[in-house]
């Protein structure tokens, strides 16, 4: 379980999540026009994992990007397991801070990216609907709505979680760039 779920609690997540994705809850979250997105804002809790990755990965790929945390002060490092797993993708997230989404100001343009859809339903009532959000991962080729936070999982989960983040931004980049009709490695910066 912790290898694969990272915890007990990741697993009944897991299970509820995919359920509901199944059953259509988040579609409303892929509806979303990818074509008007100019700037990715990817959210998670702490902006010390999952988002920082999330944000270098589509900045790397030449998209605009940025992130936020919604349960963070601001002015931390990114993990240290991020860092290493970020280095062996070759991005650097040595340079990175948190940031609260208090600091976040809305661009015309923007698409918020949460991680799981507590963040959604958060950045919902947030910005009542004048920002659009969508989760990561409904844009991988098998859609999930849930991906676990894996700051208090063991070091094979938490380089899988990363790697799901990756791939989820990767397809969600490359999406919008043909929606604009671009690719990903000419993508607008």
């Amino acid at each position: 379980i912790k290898k694969r779920y990272g915890s007990k609690r990741g697993l009944l997540n897991s299970g509820i999540f995919s359920a509901q994705t199944f059953l259509g809850k988040f579609h409303k979250y892929l509806n979303v026009r990818t074509s008007a997105s100019t700037r990715f804002v990817f959210i998670c809790s702490g902006n010390i994992c999952r988002s920082p990755l999330a944000e270098h990965v589509a900045k790397k790929m030449g998209a605009k990007a940025i992130s936020f945390g919604l349960h963070t002060g601001g002015g931390d490092t990114a993990d240290e397991r991020a860092i290493k797993f970020a280095k062996s993708i070759g991005i650097d997230l040595t340079v990175h801070l948190t940031q609260n989404i208090k600091n976040y100001e809305p661009k015309e343009g923007d698409l918020l990216v949460g991680m799981e859809p507590a963040h959604a339903i958060e950045l919902e009532k947030i910005f009542h609907a004048k920002v659009p959000v969508t989760l990561v991962g409904l844009w991988l080729p098998q859609k999930q709505a849930y991906i676990h936070d894996p700051y208090n999982t063991n070091d094979c989960f938490f380089n899988r979680c990363e790697q799901q983040v990756v791939d989820a931004v990767t397809h969600l980049v490359n999406y919008a760039a043909r929606a604009n009709g671009y690719s990903h490695n000419n993508a607008k910066s």
